[in-house]
């Protein structure tokens, strides 16, 4: 079956060959290549939990085995292993990444931002694609950075063009509901990445990776928008 080398968290089968982005208790570095070998039963706890792991062995650069912890899918990353599909001519099929930096984006974004923080976000997103304000390919994301006052004035701009009805207003009141925690999850870990990195907390730099973080967090939404396409949000 042909793979899609960009896809994030694609399903898997026994056999498969995966790199770890992400792995919620952080037991297994970031990077790490895997070896899928079958899926086990796990108890639900919550609704959003998984019902299910992947079985797995991970290796060193030597391909000595180092861990058989599983994948859990509502936890964990993954990608296609494309150093090892590439090393087989018949799996040879579209490039995975355009370089280095995509692994290192998915690794720094999801090493950063839990789960709650990133279900608040994509709730934001969808109640930015449904208030209709944004081409959500092109402009989506215009509210993650901004807070309350900016989105209260732009909201005021567009009733001048448009009139709302009562589903308008509600949406708007909880668009507004979440963009100062929104920001603020934006502002905190922009500030725990610099200092992870060793680098100066200074605005211009927070700001910068508020940015870049930003746009990590709208290839996640578009990743997951079938987990919040007309979902109820409270």
């Amino acid at each position: 079956m042909k793979k899609n080398f960009k896809e994030m968290n694609p399903e898997l089968k026994t056999g498969d060959r995966v790199i770890l982005i992400h792995m919620n208790d952080y037991s297994v570095p970031i990077g790490t290549k895997g070896l899928v070998m079958g899926t086990t039963p796990l108890p639900k706890f919550s609704k959003n939990d998984s019902d299910f792991g992947y079985l797995m062995k991970w290796f060193d650069e030597n391909e000595k085995q180092i861990s058989r912890l599983s994948l859990i899918p509502n936890d964990d990353a993954w990608i296609y292993d494309k150093e090892y599909y590439e090393s087989n001519p018949e799996n040879i099929q579209e490039e995975m990444f355009k370089n280095v930096d995509d692994l290192v984006e998915w690794g720094d974004f999801l090493s950063l931002f839990g789960r709650s923080e990133l279900k608040v976000i994509c709730e934001l997103f969808e109640l930015e694609r449904r208030s209709g304000f944004s081409n959500m390919y092109t402009e989506g994301g215009r509210f993650l950075l901004t807070g309350p006052e900016y989105i209260k004035d732009f909201i005021k701009l567009k009733s001048y063009q448009k009139e709302f009805n009562e589903e308008d207003e509600e949406i708007h009141e909880l668009i507004l509901s979440r963009a100062q925690e929104v920001r603020d999850i934006f502002i905190r870990n922009s500030m725990k990445y610099l200092e992870n990195k060793g680098q100066e907390v200074e605005i211009p730099n927070v700001q910068k990776t508020m940015r870049r973080l930003a746009q990590t967090a709208k290839k996640y939404w578009f990743n997951n928008t079938d987990k919040f396409l007309n979902k109820e949000i409270k």
